[in-house]
């Protein structure tokens, strides 16, 4: 997994800017990241750096080809959506802050670049009621609206968060966007709290930290928790290391040491190609040990979901201890849950048992 994870690296190094650099994979190489890319929703950004070149024909290419182009008018929809979505809650009095989304897809240089799949939506707490009942009312579809109230990553009072947001162009209309500090850091501990898994994730850090605005506040950055504020710089180190992200524009350098098992976890989780984020107890459903003890397997956490769930250190001891009672932890709670699921499910009648009534 490590291995292929690799090559989704190499394919995807500054595929988020304008001009990215020259795509180095072989033919072989790109064959094998090729499915794992486009199983992640990269594919859009490996044709951005793959076209022009003698392996825009191959078979793999034109899939990620056609993955840009869907994108792209995907793209155009999705701002239709999400404008008709505002206007709704604007009627309602509401002004929401997006996050992620649309709002890191508008600074990809091109539409087709950036998927999404729902609209990050945050108001004020004491809105939030409100909020939901604008949404149970018109049921804003088919884009999922993910409503939050506040920003509950982020380790900031709302007002705080509020007062440094920005307005940007949406057609005719302005929208509130988070800050480019806390806008950052959400993306940034959004990626450890999901195990890194998505490259797609890193290459949004990766172009917020070629593109940070020449007033960014470091300050108001260096506030946050000393944890918090170390994710940010942890993950930022990760996107130059795996990427290729410049880090001119931070005070970060290049040589600083990352713990060996953060990008060594990543690799291994992009490898994958997917994420299993069900709870175990489905599996208890069918109350069947095997199928138990696969569920268990396929949900072993990586060691960035274990260092996060159980706040762990970001040092470089090894993370097996915590993946362990991580897993241990998650399989005694489904345990627990057991007896009441089985109960249920040992009332219910199997036809198979009955007798044919006689004749």
């Amino acid at each position: 997994m490590t291995r292929l994870g690799r090559l989704l690296a190499a394919a995807l190094s500054g595929s988020w800017r304008s001009v990215p650099p020259a795509f180095a994979l072989t033919g072989e190489e790109w064959a094998r990241a090729a499915p794992t890319l486009q199983a992640t929703a990269s594919g859009g950004l490996a044709w951005w750096r793959l076209r022009n070149t003698p392996l825009e024909a191959t078979a793999a290419a034109q899939a990620s080809r056609d993955a840009f182009r869907v994108q792209t008018l995907h793209a155009r929809l999705h701002e239709r959506r999400l404008a008709r979505a505002l206007d709704l809650f604007r009627d309602a009095g509401l002004r929401p802050v997006l996050s992620k989304g649309w709002s890191v897809a508008r600074l990809y240089p091109h539409p087709g670049l950036r998927p999404y799949g729902d609209l990050d939506l945050h108001v004020d707490p004491v809105h939030h009621a409100a909020a939901e009942a604008v949404l149970e009312r018109h049921g804003i579809e088919p884009l999922a609206v993910d409503l939050h109230c506040g920003v509950p990553r982020l380790a900031r009072p709302w007002s705080e968060v509020a007062a440094r947001c920005g307005e940007v162009d949406l057609g005719s209309r302005r929208v509130a966007v988070l800050g480019p500090e806390d806008h950052l850091t959400l993306l940034s501990v959004h990626l450890l709290a999901h195990g890194a898994w998505r490259p797609l994730w890193l290459c949004d850090v990766a172009l917020l930290l070629e593109t940070l605005p020449e007033d960014f506040d470091w300050d108001y950055l260096g506030s946050l928790p000393t944890r918090q504020f170390r994710e940010v710089r942890l993950v930022a180190l990760l996107a130059h290391r795996l990427l290729g992200a410049g880090l001119s524009k931070t005070p970060w350098r290049a040589d600083e040491e990352l713990p060996a098992w953060l990008p060594r976890a990543t690799l291994s989780a992009w490898g994958q190609g997917g994420h299993y984020s069900v709870t175990t107890r489905i599996a208890l459903t069918e109350a069947d040990p095997g199928r138990f003890l696969r569920a268990l397997r396929v949900r072993w956490p990586n060691a960035i979901e274990a260092t996060v769930r159980w706040g762990a250190p970001y040092n470089a001891v090894p993370r097996l201890p915590y993946q362990i009672l991580d897993t241990a932890a998650r399989a005694a709670r489904a345990l627990m849950e057991a007896p009441p699921i089985l109960a249920r499910r040992s009332r219910i009648p199997d036809d198979s048992d009955e007798e044919d009534e006689p004749g």
